[in-house]
């Protein structure tokens, strides 16, 4: 018989493989029961069996004697007692290839939904520094001697240069922590977008913050980066090829 599993010849009287160690008891069981259905006829009709009354002698397909029987593995799978460890293992036999998933890419996220998201996220943003300027402007107010008396372009003068820096930092952490944390800003989980990597992989901290910074080469053409979606069919802006992200559409 044949072993299922590294495909070599074994003894019919063996109940394991020597090969792989495969068990083979139930293969065993199939080929004794075949045998004893279908009995190998005798070239000397009139001679007795040697044996107790009612069994004849079997040869294996061994000796060459018998006609050879291929078992498939259909029948052994509809066969009570093929066992669940009978089955062949997850190695790949020699000349069978191995079958590699590709990730499917779903409809990618467009310029105007991309926009209103984006558009959300900078109201947000705008909204968390002006309560910093008017933090700001308090501060000033009642912690400089006279502030009341100090007119409104002062104080800009004095919270601006603290503000600025502010934002930049509020932007690129705002935008990197929620990219990489969920894949996907305050805006974007309204509109069911979210940024991955071309893969299909989640964005990591370093990536997200690579895209982030990558706005300000998408800005400074006059915003051409951003346009950039509309015009192609992959629906990725610079600071996506920059990253190797894109934004799909969540399903």
């Amino acid at each position: 018989m044949k072993c299922k599993r590294c495909l070599a010849q074994v003894p019919d009287d063996m109940n394991a493989c020597p090969n792989c160690g495969q068990d083979l008891s139930s293969l065993r069981q199939l080929l004794k029961n075949f045998y004893e259905q279908e009995p190998v006829p005798s070239e000397d009709q009139g001679h007795k069996p040697s044996g107790p009354k009612g069994t004849k002698k079997k040869e294996s397909p061994r000796e060459g004697k018998g006609p050879r029987v291929v078992i498939d593995s259909g029948p052994l799978r509809d066969d009570p007692g093929f066992l669940l460890s009978d089955t062949p293992s997850a190695e790949v036999p020699p000349g069978e290839e191995m079958q590699t998933e590709t990730w499917e890419w779903p409809s990618r996220g467009g310029f105007w939904i991309r926009s209103v998201a984006f558009a959300i996220d900078h109201l947000i943003l705008l909204f968390t520094l002006a309560i910093f300027l008017v933090v700001g402007f308090l501060a000033v107010e009642l912690g400089a001697k006279g502030g009341r008396e100090i007119f409104f372009l002062q104080k800009a003068r004095l919270v601006l240069p603290i503000l600025l820096p502010l934002g930049v930092v509020l932007v690129l952490g705002y935008f990197s922590f929620f990219h990489a944390a969920w894949g996907q800003t305050i805006g974007k989980m309204i509109f069911g977008l979210r940024v991955v990597q071309i893969d299909g992989q989640p964005v990591s901290f370093s990536r997200a913050l690579t895209r982030t910074l990558g706005y300000a080469l998408s800005a400074i053409p006059f915003f051409l980066g951003f346009f950039w979606v509309g015009f192609t069919a992959s629906k990725r802006s610079w600071h996506d090829a920059i990253a190797g992200t894109m934004v799909v559409r969540e399903e």
